[in-house]
């Protein structure tokens, strides 16, 4: 999702695993770091991107609601609604914000709801099969003119994001499943390879267009120490193939 829990890691996971981790693991500080970058970059293009006339929000996979939060203070839109799967019940965040349990597949909101949907590294956890349902369904809760913003990371990466392990996204699923057992993180694999062509079709089955694209890459502050000197050597070539890809999607008028 927009960012996973770095607590719990496992207490004993190996001499491999152990390194595997304090090279590509943030430290409390450096996740700090890239929520809040995060949150700014997803901030500003709300700001941007959705209807002068925005008054209603909805976060789809906002976990427990940190990122739904940061849109109700960071944006010009004041109120944010989330949803998630995972919820065992609705819940209220600290800034007021409103968290469902619900499928993307499934939004249980009426028709024309809302004026923009916050879409976070979430569309490469949707099984196949719901892809184009979920976005039919993102569709249908938005206003005319309303917008989606929303990022999805680079699965052929140096770094793959959700495993931290070299070049996960290009290998078959079984062999990821496998070498998942060197992650540093202590989530399960439950991410599909997917790009911005998968989402480019799921969205235009769904009657959006593509509005706006680009590429994303996250400062030296927010990238394990020990790693800095890689992206220092790969900034260039990163301009072209990025981490991920920011994006917006448009509901017609």
């Amino acid at each position: 999702m927009a960012g996973e829990d770095p607590s719990s890691i496992p207490s004993d996971p190996g001499p491999l695993r152990r390194y595997v981790r304090a090279q590509f693991l943030q430290t409390e500080d450096e996740w700090v770091a890239r929520g809040s970058i995060l949150s700014r970059s997803l901030a500003g293009l709300v700001d941007r991107f959705s209807p002068a006339d925005a008054l209603k929000g909805i976060e789809i996979g906002c976990q427990r609601g940190a990122l739904t939060d940061q849109m109700s203070q960071l944006t010009r839109v004041p109120d944010w609604t989330g949803i998630d799967p995972k919820l065992p019940e609705m819940l209220v965040t600290e800034h007021g914000c409103e968290l469902y349990p619900a499928r993307a597949s499934g939004l249980g909101f009426p028709d024309s709801t809302f004026d923009v949907a916050l879409f976070a590294n979430v569309f490469e956890h949707i099984p196949p099969a719901e892809r184009d349902s979920s976005l039919q369904e993102i569709f249908r809760i938005l206003r005319p003119g309303g917008v989606v913003i929303g990022q999805i990371p680079n699965p052929y990466f140096l770094i793959e994001s959700h495993s931290r392990l070299p070049l996960m996204g290009w290998l078959p699923t079984t062999w990821q499943h496998r070498y998942w057992k060197l992650a540093p993180v202590h989530w399960e694999h439950d991410f599909y390879v997917v790009t911005m062509k998968h989402l480019t079709q799921s969205a235009a089955a769904a009657g959006f267009t593509v509005h706006h694209v680009r590429n994303f890459n996250y400062p030296p502050e927010a990238i394990p120490r020990k790693a800095r000197w890689a992206a220092r050597l790969l900034e260039r070539p990163m301009r072209r193939w990025p981490w991920s890809w920011q994006f917006v999607l448009q509901r017609p008028a």
